[in-house]
């Protein structure tokens, strides 16, 4: 083979390299380094500051009740998420008609920007024309409570995030129960399986590779979650919706404080390569163990 056939497919990717480097990894590099920079947000000059932006927001108490909220939201939203998705998932593979007409239906709070859907709810839970109002008024209940009370405010938020993630998780589990090979299952209903069986013993255990696969997608979104919290609550009330990644966008575009801001991003990429790292281990695990 000829050095120039050889050269070709690595011009054809050459583009997309570049786009990468630019846009993804060059960044990433920037952001590390900037990080152990104390930056003027007014002038832009820099001066090394080693590991002091690390050690100022491990000390900030904002730090440690911003990790428990996203703890505490992340945990919530994504089994919330995820159980309503494999109910969802059952019911629109059990064959029944329109399901084409329900998906698309329900994939459109999916494509919605985060802006959208949160202006969206904040109409919906304002207390004096809100809809949500007339149809609880009669039940003596006030869903405003639900983005206006510290206790409740996180509860708001993962029904909001209920409602936009839930398309995206009923369609990958959709499609990992609609794989499913029919041998398994006639197998067991020979055996004498009956439904909750079925599903227990022979449908969740094959399906188990991809609801850990929507397990990280969900924790992952939930975790950058930004958006969409900073139009229904912006952190609030007080702090009691405040993750992480909220905290991140106040300090570097409210505060302009970027070095710090970039530090906090570091610490939420290695949660992310954590999470990534146990993703990686459970799956190779499932895999050997079938």
């Amino acid at each position: 083979m000829s050095r120039r056939k050889l050269v070709r497919p690595y011009l054809f990717l050459l583009p997309t390299l570049l786009i990468l480097i630019v846009y993804s990894y060059l960044p990433v590099f920037y952001g590390i380094f900037l990080s152990f920079q104390d930056m003027n947000p007014g002038t832009g000059e820099m001066k090394f500051a080693g590991l002091k932006n690390y050690s100022r927001i491990l000390q900030d108490a904002a730090l440690g009740e911003s990790l428990k909220n996203t703890l505490v939201y992340v945990v919530g939203a994504t089994a919330v998420v995820v159980v309503f998705g494999l109910i969802v998932a059952s019911i629109l593979n059990s064959k029944i008609r329109g399901t084409s007409f329900y998906l698309t239906i329900l994939f459109i709070p999916w494509v919605l920007s985060d802006v959208v859907v949160g202006n969206t709810w904040t109409w919906l839970f304002n207390p004096d024309v809100g809809v949500l109002k007339y149809l609880f008024e009669p039940l003596g209940i006030d869903p405003s409570i639900l983005l206006n009370n510290p206790k409740y405010a996180m509860f708001g938020v993962i029904i909001v995030t209920l409602w936009k993630m839930l398309a995206y998780n009923t369609i990958l589990l959709l499609a990992g129960m609609q794989n499913l090979s029919k041998d398994y299952i006639e197998a067991a209903q020979l055996d004498g399986c009956t439904g909750m069986q079925l599903k227990r013993y022979i449908v969740l255990p094959i399906l188990t590779p991809t609801i850990i696969t929507v397990i990280l997608l969900s924790i992952i979104n939930c975790i950058s979650q930004t958006g969409m919290i900073l139009v229904l609550t912006n952190g609030g009330p007080l702090t009691s919706t405040q993750t992480l990644a909220v905290l991140l966008y106040k300090e570097a575009f409210v505060n302009f404080n970027f070095s710090s801001a970039t530090a906090m991003s570091m610490v939420l990429a290695v949660i992310n390569i954590a999470i990534v790292l146990v993703y990686l281990r459970l799956t190779r695990k499932t895999t050997v163990d079938q």
